[in-house]
């Protein structure tokens, strides 16, 4: 496996593992493309933003998007980690996250946080391993009332 780059052409195979992630995660049924893209599209709306494929043989299995956090130029936003179902568990959302240091730098940003729901056990987890910060108290999503927790993370 290795991480590269995305681009425009990248979109739409993200949205569509976002899709299959957030429906087995959560139990529902699989968004259309159409209702994910939006989503992706605009965690890279604005520069610099990012986005990193994991490409296993030409497959892509997850990806990690977003760009400068709205109040603070030097902080990134990572709107989103996600990895297909069928590759969870091997190292991808690791492998994304691992590569995110130097994303980061090639763009200026010194830090970055991200918002993960308190019952996604596995990403918790996973983000606590590699070093990243909890921020602040859990707090409900203001759409659905999801709880949540910020998480930091500093290049520094």
């Amino acid at each position: 496996m290795k991480i590269v780059q995305g681009g425009p052409e990248h979109v739409d195979v993200a949205a569509l593992i976002w899709a299959h992630a957030v429906s087995a995660r959560d139990g529902y049924d699989v968004p259309a493309l159409e209702e994910a893209r939006p989503g992706v599209e605009q965690a890279l709306r604005n520069e610099p933003s990012f986005l990193l494929i994991a490409d296993d043989g030409g497959e892509a299995t997850g990806f990690l998007a977003g760009g400068p956090k709205e109040t603070d130029a030097g902080t990134a936003f990572v709107n989103y980690v996600g990895v297909h179902p069928a590759a969870w568990g091997t190292g991808v959302g690791e492998a994304l996250l691992r590569a995110l240091p130097e994303a980061l730098a090639e763009r200026g940003f010194g830090k970055a946080e991200l918002m993960v729901f308190v019952d996604n056990v596995r990403g918790v987890r996973l983000y606590e391993r590699l070093g990243w910060i909890k921020l602040g108290a859990p707090a409900p999503h203001p759409r659905h009332g999801r709880v949540e927790q910020r998480y930091g993370f500093s290049l520094a």
